[in-house]
C-alpha cells in the first residue's frame, strides 16, 4: 500500500466486521467502523438516511467503503410477514444503498475507490425457509454489478464477497431460533449449517477479511462475486 487509505466499515463490531476492522488496521489502513452500539468508532444505524448523512458530516471522504451490515431470520415462506420483508430489504440493501450513494461521490471524483458489499452464497443459490433473506442478498449482488459498470472507467471497482455459513455470533443466534421452533439443539443445527460446505467447516471471520484486502488490492477486480464456500456453489 503506497498510501495510508482511509476505510469505513458498517456492522464493524461483530463477527466478520470485526474481523476485517482488525485486519486492515494491522495491514496499515486507517479504519473506521460503524455500528449501533458504542463499542463502534462512530454509531449509525445505517437503515436510517438521516443518520447516515450525519456520518458522512462527521467522517467525510473515504477511499474504502466496505458494507457489513447485515442481518436474517428464518420463516417458512407462507408465514413471511410484510414486516419482516420491509426489514430485510431494510437491513440488507437499503443500507448498502444510503451508505454507497453518501461515500461514493468523493471517490469517483478522486477516481480512485472500492466499495466492498458482503454478500453471501444466499447471492447466488436459494435456502429453505430463507426467502426474504435470499431474495435481498441476490438483490445485493445485482446491485454490486451494476454499479461495477457504471463505474468501470473511474478508477473505482465495485465487489462483493459471498461467504457460505461463517462461525459468528449472527449464525449461532440463527441456529438458536431455528431450534426453537423445530425442537432440533442449537449444536445438531450448527453441524447443519457447517456441512452445506462440502469441506465440512465453517469459513472464518478471518477468510472473508484477507477476501476483503485482496480485492482492494487488485484494481483489475470489478463487478465479481468471490464466493468462500468450498465448492458449495459449484
Amino acid at each position: 500500500m503506497s498510501e495510508r487509505r482511509t476505510v469505513l466499515v458498517t456492522g464493524g463490531t461483530k463477527g466478520i466486521g470485526a474481523a476485517i476492522v482488525q485486519h486492515l488496521g494491522k495491514a496499515g489502513y486507517e479504519v473506521i467502523s460503524v455500528a449501533r452500539g458504542t463499542e463502534a468508532d462512530r454509531q449509525c444505524d445505517v437503515t436510517s438516511k438521516t443518520q447516515v448523512e450525519q456520518l458522512k458530516a462527521e467522517v467525510g471522504a473515504i477511499d474504502i467503503l466496505i458494507n457489513g451490515a447485515g442481518g436474517v431470520s428464518t420463516s417458512p415462506f407462507l408465514k413471511i410477514t410484510e414486516e419482516n420483508w420491509d426489514w430485510h430489504f431494510s437491513t440488507n440493501v437499503k443500507s448498502i444503498f444510503y451508505c454507497t450513494q453518501a461515500f461514493l461521490p468523493e471517490m469517483l471524483q478522486n477516481r480512485w475507490g472500492r466499495v466492498i458489499n458482503i454478500a453471501s452464497t444466499a447471492s447466488k443459490i436459494g435456502g429453505r425457509y430463507l426467502a426474504a433473506y435470499v431474495a435481498t442478498k441476490h438483490a445485493v449482488l445485482g446491485l454490486t454489478r451494476s454499479l461495477a459498470l457504471e463505474c468501470a472507467e473511474s478508477g473505482v471497482t465495485v465487489n462483493a464477497v459471498c461467504p457460505s455459513f461463517v462461525d459468528t455470533p449472527m449464525t449461532r443466534e440463527g441456529a438458536k431460533r431455528v431450534a426453537e421452533k423445530t425442537g432440533r439443539t442449537t449444536e445438531q443445527l450448527m453441524e447443519a449449517f457447517k456441512n452445506h460446505n462440502p469441506q465440512k467447516r465453517f469459513v472464518t471471520p478471518e477468510e472473508v477479511a484477507h477476501a476483503v484486502e485482496f480485492l482492494i488490492e487488485n484494481a483489475a477486480v470489478n463487478g465479481q462475486a468471490i464466493s468462500l464456500c468450498g465448492g458449495e456453489t459449484v
